[in-house]
């Protein structure tokens, strides 16, 4: 499996404005964009999926970090997805497998609710 796409991966937070009052945003977790291995689920994994009660259709698998959690919004070609579930393959610190769907439009972050790393 080749990494050879990039991705963002944005954590929900609370920051400062210019005026110090707390504020929510939307701020990558890492700087730049992250390298990953990203494919469409098949129609068996996406139909399996759905039995447990997941609505995923998209597969990225990144560099193994303890930092990415569900919830989490992916950015990928313009597209906004939401983290479901994250695969540590049997513990092995190697690789993540994180399972997403795309983001409705309630969940896509305003323009400015995004913040700089």
């Amino acid at each position: 499996m080749v990494k050879d796409k990039k991705i963002i991966i944005y954590n929900k937070t609370e920051v400062q404005d210019d005026i110090g009052n707390w504020v929510t945003a939307y701020q990558p977790i890492h700087p730049g964009s992250l390298w990953a291995y990203a494919r469409q689920l098949s129609q068996k994994e996406y139909f399996a999926a759905g039995t447990a009660g997941y609505k995923e259709d998209m597969q990225f698998t990144v560099n193994w970090r303890r930092d990415i959690k569900p919830g989490m919004l992916i950015y990928y070609r313009e597209t906004w997805y939401v983290i479901d579930r994250v695969d540590t393959f049997e513990g092995y610190k190697e690789d993540l497998k994180l399972l997403a769907k795309e983001a409705s439009k309630a969940e896509i972050p305003p323009a400015d609710e995004i913040v700089p790393y």
